[in-house]
Parts: structure tokens; C-alpha cells; sequence
């Protein structure tokens, strides 16, 4: 039969005769054995009807098996009543191919949410109206309207000679229809792929085979159907591609949708530009990184979404760092052109370098700082040999001696924690109280500053969640409000406070002095968004802002009245602490009133 099911005759070699009185030819035999790799072909796919589309394949192979089956018989057969009988049983088989086929081309091409039950159900109907009309024949004539056995002039066995009507000509057109269409979902979705062109030479061929074989027949071109034969083809085609190319297993739909996931889940921002710079594709992480969407990015061109990111579109393959002006985080930029068409666009990937570049900047200032500042002790402790040389019983030299080695005791503890910081994968966060840590600074000072003032405005408690070094910021900030300043008596204010902002809960260090003004340059050291420090300067700043940001907290800094500076460090709160605010704290220097507490020694950075 044909893929519409159009009958013909059989080949002239005669095999045997049967009992029954069939003619068993070696066309018959030749689609026998189709039928028989047809079952096969369903056993294995059944074997594997979880993989997508692998029921569907099977009930094509098995309405392929059952065509095969009852044309073979229909070909045996030399009457008119069983050529009929078998022709109106092949077309149970006839029907099911084009649909399935089609179904399956859908789900294996990813279009599954097409073909929910009730589309598949009318999918088949045109299939059970064909095949209840193939039994009417001749008392409608829609199907066939008169059919005779006719010796064929290049046959030298009868055929049935046929003439349509209009069912099966309708059949004809929607088989067609079906199978083409999956055919062409089939090539368009997988013959990009180079991984899968094997596979979808596979299913071509098989689907190829038979309707060519059956638009022969059709057209005239050959007296016999050679649909059979082309099942024939069909039937190894599926075999040999199942096991040899893992048909089922490895396919396109996996593929692409693995590679949508793997592109939209990436942590990379990904910007795709065609030749003229406009964006044509991006993954939501760069939709995140451009502050944009990708409604609003995709025909918009890149340098109007982000104009220093479009500067490295010049430079194929480049690799450089972009820093995204309101966020100050900074991406490792990538530039390359397309493979598949390199003159059609190029594919731009952000990864986020931010924390790698910030501990690259903190390791080249600890460097930097420790070259400078030993070498200054070490030609201080020079001097002071010298000078004991010269008096070797003047204590204030020993006294220096013993200082500035402390000093340089301190700093290498200072960078050795820094480092053991920088070292860790994650930084280290613990929960502590703020208040006690700030208690026990500014009471241990006494020893270093006796003439300095220091008060302090503390509620009872207030829990923090940052790194052990806020300690360090502590000092620093204590002692630089100390040490710049040029009065007799220095006088330092620091207050803690719980405070919620915008529904988040904060604890708030204000520290407050009535010296000169921070100058500007290492203001910015201490509440950039992304410091770095060009000179040995300025550490106990640059380590004030670094030990509070790698703390998830924030460094701010306002001028006080009517002299001096106010910095302030707002740190998280642990998720159980209390969320109460405390009282608003004034950090103004009121005039008069003293209390002298000592602040501890700080690392010797300076300001």
C-alpha cells in the first residue's frame, strides 16, 4: 500500500505456493522482512519509551510493521476478495504512521507543550475516519469509486486497479501534510547542530524512504508501490541509528534546552551585539550588570545601554576590565567574534572580578606598606644604635629602640591578619557585642594618650555581625582623631547606636573629634566604594574602609561642628539580635564637660 494507501500489484518471481493458495513472491517476502524489523524496531523503542518521543517512534514503527504485514498478504493474495480484505486491514497501520510521525517530530524538537492530550486525540481523528471508510469502498465510493484486478502491462501478475475518490485524495493531501512538516521540523532543528547531523541523516532517511517509494507509485513512475521497500530502508535506518548514533539518547531538544538553562543560569554576564553594535541577545545576569531588561536592550545599540562597555567592541578578542560607574564593580570583559559567522556580531562576557581585584589592590598596598614603613623603622633603629654608641647609657634612646620595635611588631601582626583575611575563601564573619568591644578599646588607652579626651555614649548592649579585625577600624579611628590633632588636649567622642533603616536593622559606630578636617584625599580613602592608596600613607584609613566593606557594612564621613570630623560605620545586625533602636545619639563636642578615658594603642598606620 502507499502512504495514502493506494494498492498495486506484486513482483512476477514466484517463491513457493502456499496451502491456503498465496503466492509467496519475493516481493512479498522483501516486505515480510520489513514487517519483521518493524516489530524490532518497536521492541527496542519500547525498551526505551521513557526517552523523549520514544512512544511515539514506537507506534510508527508498529503501524509501519502492521502496513507491511497485511500489504505482504495483500501482494500473496490472487483474489479479488482477500486483495481487498488485506488492503482494508493494511490501512489500521496506514494512518497511524503520518501522525505519529508528525507528534513525534514535535516532542523531539522541543515543541512538546504544542501536543497536549486533547491535540493529539484530534491529531488522529482524520486517521479513524480513513480508516472506518477504507471498509465502505465502492457503496460510497469516497474512498475508491470502482476497483477491478487488471493485468498490468509491465506486470506479468494482476493488480488492482484503482479509481479515487474524494477520501482518500483529502487523506492523500493531510499524510502528506503530516509527514512533510515533520520532516522539515526535524532538518530545521538538528541539521545546525554538527553533534547531531548523523542522527537527523538517520530520521531523514527513514522518513524519506517510504513517501518517496509511495510519490512514485503515485506519479506513475513505477507500476509497482514501492512504499514496502522503503520501510524496508526505514526499519535499519531507526535500528542503526538507536544503537550506532543513541538516537533517543543523545538528541537535540536535550541540547538545546541544556544550553538555554547553561546560558540564562550563568553567573557571566553574556551580550550578544550584531555587526553594527546593537544588542541582540543577553542572559539575565547582564541584563542585571546594564541595569536594563531584555525588552529594552535587544535592538538598542550598546552604546546607548553602556557606553564605556561599548569602547571594547573595537578590539576583537580583547580582555580587559570594565567597572560599572554606579555600582563601582568591576567585570573582566571578553570580546569575540562569532564562529559560526565572525562578521556577523560579537559575544561580550562580564565576569565579576570585583573581590579579586579588591584583594589584589589590598595585597599591592600591604606590599607597599610594609616596604615603606620598615624601611623607615630600620633606618630609625640605625640611628638609635648610633646614638647608644655614641651614649650608651642615654635610657631614651633604649626607650626608642624598645618603641619603634613594637611598632614594627604591630604592623606585622596588623598585615598577618590582613593576609590570613585575604587568604580565606569567604571572609569570616563572627557575632559579637560592639559595645563591649568599643569598652574595652577606649578604656585600654589610657597608657598611650593621658591627655587625651574620650567620651563615649553607649546603650547596653548591641550585636554585630562582621569581621574580628573591626577591632583595628576601632583604633584606627580612635587614634587618628588623636594623633592629627594639633591642640594639647584632643578630644574624641564615640557613640554606638541600634537603628533600623528602611525595615533593616543596623548598629551605627560614630566617632568624633574636634581636630583639623580630614583632608580630601584620604577622606576618599576612607568611604570610597572601591579605595586604592597610590602612597605609604593613609593605611589606618584604607584599613578602616576595607576591614568595614568585607564586613557587608558602609564607612561614612560628614564634618563637625563648628571643627573637626565625624565618621560613621554602620554595620549588620545577626538575625536574632534586638531590633529596637536606642535613643538618637548627639556626636557634637559639647564645651566643658570632660572625662577622661584612655584609648588603646593602634596599629601605627597614621592617618
Amino acid at each position: 500500500m502507499s502512504l495514502a494507501g493506494a494498492d498495486s500489484g506484486s513482483h512476477p518471481v514466484l517463491l513457493a505456493v502456499s496451502p491456503l493458495g498465496f503466492e509467496w513472491t519475493l516481493p512479498v517476502a522483501v516486505v515480510l522482512f520489513a514487517a519483521v524489523l518493524a516489530v524490532g524496531v518497536t521492541a527496542a523503542l519500547w525498551r526505551r519509551r521513557d526517552s523523549p518521543g520514544a512512544r511515539l517512534l514506537a507506534a510508527l514503527a508498529l503501524g509501519a510493521g502492521w502496513w507491511s504485514l497485511f500489504y505482504a498478504l495483500e501482494l500473496s493474495s490472487r483474489t479479488l476478495a482477500g486483495t481487498l480484505l488485506f488492503g482494508r486491514l493494511s490501512y489500521v497501520g496506514i494512518v497511524v504512521v503520518p501522525p505519529a510521525w508528525f507528534a513525534f517530530a514535535l516532542v523531539y524538537t522541543g515543541r512538546r507543550e504544542l501536543l497536549g492530550r486533547v491535540r493529539l486525540a484530534l491529531l488522529f481523528v482524520p486517521s479513524v475516519v480513513m480508516a472506518g471508510l477504507a471498509w465502505t469502498t465502492v457503496s460510497t465510493g469516497f474512498v475508491w469509486s470502482s476497483y477491478e484486478l487488471t493485468q498490468a502491462a509491465a506486470l506479468s501478475i494482476p493488480v488492482l486497479a484503482v479509481e479515487y475518490g474524494p477520501a482518500f485524495w483529502a487523506w492523500t493531501a493531510y499524510a502528506y501534510l503530516l509527514t512533510g512538516a515533520g520532516t522539515v521540523l526535524l532538518v530545521l532543528s538538528v541539521a545546525p547542530a554538527r553533534l547531531f547531523r548523523a542522527q537527523t541523516a538517520a530520521l531523514f532517511v527513514a522518513v524519506s524512504a517510504p513517501w518517496l517509494g509511495n510519490l512514485a507509485f503515485l506519479s506513475g513512475a513505477s507500476p509497482l508501490d514501492l512504499t514496502p521497500i522503503g520501510f524496508v530502508v526505514s526499519a535499519l535506518v531507526l535500528g542503526g541509528g538507536l544503537y550506532r548514533y543513541s538516537l533517543l539518547d543523545v538528541h537535540p531538544v536535550t541540547s538545546e534546552l541544556a544550553r538555554a538553562e547553561l546560558v540564562e543560569r550563568l553567573p557571566e554576564a553574556v551580550v550578544a551585539v550584531d555587526n553594527r553594535g546593537r544588542v541582540v541577545d543577553l542572559n539575565p545576569s547582564g541584563a542585571s550588570v546594564l541595569d536594563t531588561t531584555l525588552d529594552d536592550a535587544v535592538g538598542t545599540p550598546l552604546a546607548r545601554v553602556a557606553p564605556s562597555l561599548a569602547s571594547f567592541l573595537d578590539d576583537d578578542d580583547v580582555e580587559a576590565d570594565y567597572v560599572v560607574p554606579e555600582t563601582q564593580r568591576s567585570y573582566e570583559v571578553r570580546v569575540s567574534s562569532l564562529r559560526a559567522d565572525p562578521a556577523a556580531g560579537q559575544l561580550v562576557t562580564l565576569r565579576d572580578v570585583t573581590e579579586r581585584r579588591r584583594r589584589e589592590r589590598a595585597v599591592a598596598v600591604l606590599n607597599r606598606v610594609l616596604r615603606h614603613d620598615l624601611r623607615n623603622d630600620v633606618a630609625v633603629i640605625e640611628n638609635y644604635v648610633e646614638l647608644l654608641r655614641r651614649t650608651p647609657d642615654d635610657e631614651a634612646y633604649l626607650d626608642g629602640l624598645a618603641r619603634r620595635a613594637g611598632e614594627m611588631r604591630e604592623l606585622v601582626e596588623t598585615v598577618r591578619a590582613v593576609e590570613r583575611h585575604l587568604d580565606a575563601d569567604e571572609p569570616t564573619r563572627s557575632t559579637f557585642d560592639l559595645v563591649r568591644l568599643v569598652r574595652d578599646r577606649t578604656a585600654a588607652a589610657a597608657d598611650a594618650y593621658p591627655n587625651a579626651t574620650v567620651e563615649t555614649d553607649l546603650p547596653a548592649d548591641a550585636w554585630v555581625r562582621a569581621l574580628d579585625l573591626v577591632g583595628s577600624a576601632v583604633d584606627n579611628l580612635v587614634e587618628n582623631a588623636i594623633e592629627h590633632n594639633e591642640t594639647d588636649a584632643p578630644r574624641v567622642r564615640v557613640a554606638v547606636e541600634r537603628t533600623v533603616v528602611d525595615g533593616d536593622r543596623y548598629v551605627e559606630l560614630t566617632v568624633a573629634d574636634d581636630g583639623p578636617p580630614i583632608p580630601e584625599t584620604d577622606r576618599e580613602i576612607l568611604v570610597g566604594t572601591d579605595p586604592s592608596l597610590d602612597e605609604a600613607s593613609g593605611l589606618g584609613l584604607w584599613l578602616v574602609n576595607w576591614i568595614v566593606t568585607d564586613s557587608g557594612g558602609t564607612v561614612s564621613y560628614e564634618p563637625n561642628e563648628p571643627r573637626g570630623n565625624v565618621v560613621t560605620v554602620r554595620l549588620e545586625t545577626p538575625d536574632d539580635a534586638r531590633s529596637e533602636p536606642t535613643r538618637p545619639t548627639t556626636v557634637r563636642l559639647p564645651a566643658g564637660e570632660r572625662r577622661d578615658v584612655a584609648p588603646t594603642h593602634a596599629a601605627p598606620c597614621g592617618r
